[in-house]
């Protein structure tokens, strides 16, 4: 399990990386955007019906102005932590 989550954070690192160089100020949504807008559009009309029309307003929305590398860098490095080997201390 460890190092499916390393290497899931090493890709998710990179990825991060790569958004900053080529897309730089590209936010998130402006990135789903470009890639299928329909299944934007599809996925706030499913939040906003099946959830709660507040969550897509107030913390979906929000999510999506972010700049686009925010959101790779940020699930990457949880991975790459969750991938650590934690110790224990001696008693």
């Amino acid at each position: 399990m460890r190092k499916a989550s390393l290497a899931a954070g090493g890709i998710l690192l990179l990825a991060a990386l790569a958004l900053l160089a080529f897309r730089p100020g590209d936010s998130a949504g402006a990135l789903w955007a470009s890639i299928d807008p329909n299944s934007l559009v599809g996925f706030g009309a499913l939040v906003e019906k099946k959830v709660d029309p507040d969550l897509w307003t107030g913390a979906v929305l929000p999510v999506l102005r972010w700049p686009a590398w925010i959101l790779p860098l940020a699930l990457g490095a949880a991975a790459a932590l969750a991938a650590r080997p934690w110790r224990r201390a001696p008693r």
